[in-house]
């Protein structure tokens, strides 16, 4: 149980691999709040949200949307909503998992890292890297709702590409395109201070690999991010299986 737990845990910080797990031990609540909704506002994310609207289309039931006077029409963004919230807590809660001051003593260079992304290559960089991020993100958002789901035996229809094996989502994973153009960005390159900046990355989730609080970690699952989700999929008249 402990080493499915601990692949657990693992499966959440590679989300946040490798420049996004580099800072989250420091990052503020509103600095990983504005992560998840600006993955929620990409095309990824969007396409997403408009698989999770068809689930809840399907599974809500409709003698309670009448009841509520909800349109089917209205779920895919207060679905959203929901995501968000529920994300966010995801990133928050994944932040607690890491101590920062034995995060700060693994990684004394953190302050260079932070000047060098001011450096125009490294900003290139950052902005073609995005959308890999994001989707990380995401991925591991909707594998873990849908374990939580599943688990709850809420009646919802799964998302995550990789659960369901939607081969329309998987192809718009944009991850393989990103990690593509990275490689030949580095290669075209003569920065030092992009190469400074992909060493210090390193040393960095190194250093929030050595800083998690494993006795946490290891107890993690998805009930840890998503207890209580079922009150607001119930707004939404999504109800339990039978």
């Amino acid at each position: 149980m402990q080493a499915r737990r601990s692949f657990f845990i693992a499966a959440f910080l590679l989300a946040f691999a490798p420049m996004a797990l580099a800072q989250l031990p420091v990052q503020t609540p509103a600095e990983r709040a504005a992560l998840v909704r600006d993955a929620f506002a990409s095309a990824y994310g969007k396409a997403l949200i408009a698989e999770l609207g068809k689930s809840l289309r399907r599974d809500a039931d409709p003698a309670c949307l009448s009841d509520k006077g909800l349109e089917p029409g209205q779920l895919e963004a207060r679905g959203r909503d929901i995501l968000v919230k529920w994300g966010t807590n995801v990133a928050d809660g994944t932040a607690s998992l890491f101590d920062v001051k034995a995060y700060a003593e693994h990684f004394p260079a953190s302050a260079e890292l932070e000047r060098l992304k001011q450096n125009a290559q490294v900003k290139r960089y950052l902005a073609i890297a995005e959308p890999a991020r994001q989707a990380k993100l995401l991925d591991t958002i909707f594998e873990q709702f849908d374990r939580y789901v599943l688990i709850s035996r809420i009646k919802l229809t799964g998302v995550s590409p990789l659960g369901t094996g939607n081969e329309e989502l998987l192809g718009r994973d944009p991850t393989d395109a990103t990690e593509d153009a990275l490689d030949k960005f580095i290669a075209s390159s003569k920065s030092a201070a992009l190469n400074r900046f992909l060493d210090l990355s390193d040393q960095a989730v190194a250093a929030s690999a050595a800083s998690i609080k494993k006795e946490q970690a290891v107890l993690a699952g998805p009930h840890t991010f998503f207890k209580g989700v079922e009150a607001d999929l119930a707004e939404l008249c999504i109800g339990y299986r039978r």
